[in-house]
């Protein structure tokens, strides 16, 4: 076992590609880790919320699809939000959550729009599985990620953007 990695961890991996799920997946395993998928953001909430383990880090790309027909986002425990939100509520309601956000955008573009936020580090896609893995080892060595404090005002009313 490498002395740089942290035992057992598991990550959860949210993309709608499979092809990313794949490619992220691999690599990740290969090395180690536990590896979950989910394809959107329902889907990786009610992983998060169901799995009987710790879940050390959720990597979350940041344009998850769009809701169809939903019960409100408030009141259902696991709506489809982009993947800034879906982090966010995750890091509420469990501190001890690492993250990094990947898109094929550009991360200072995405910045400017609110989809992705500063002190969470980012993936550009397509990534290498060495840049995957050297990301992930920095982020677990470093400190969970914490709340914003923007967030609960930013989707308290239930309203979720979509931007392409």
């Amino acid at each position: 076992m490498a002395p740089d990695r942290i035992p057992l961890a598991t990550i959860l991996i949210v993309d709608d590609d499979p092809t990313t799920l794949l490619v992220g997946s691999k690599p990740l395993r290969d090395a180690g880790y536990t590896v979950l998928q989910a394809p959107g953001s329902a889907e990786g909430l009610r992983l998060s919320a169901e799995h009987p383990k710790p879940i050390h880090l959720i990597i979350a790309d940041v344009f998850l699809p769009p809701p169809g027909f939903q019960l409100s986002v408030e009141k259902n425990p696991y709506p489809r939000v982009n993947g800034l939100d879906m982090v966010e509520r995750l890091i509420q309601d469990k501190r001890e959550i690492r993250v990094i956000l990947m898109s094929g955008s550009p991360g200072p573009e995405l910045q400017s729009r609110g989809m992705v936020r500063e002190g969470l580090p980012f993936l550009k896609k397509p990534f290498t599985s060495e840049a995957l893995l050297s990301l992930v080892r920095q982020v677990l060595a470093g400190p969970p990620a914490t709340p914003d404090q923007k967030s609960a005002t930013r989707s308290g009313n239930g309203d979720v953007e979509w931007v392409d």
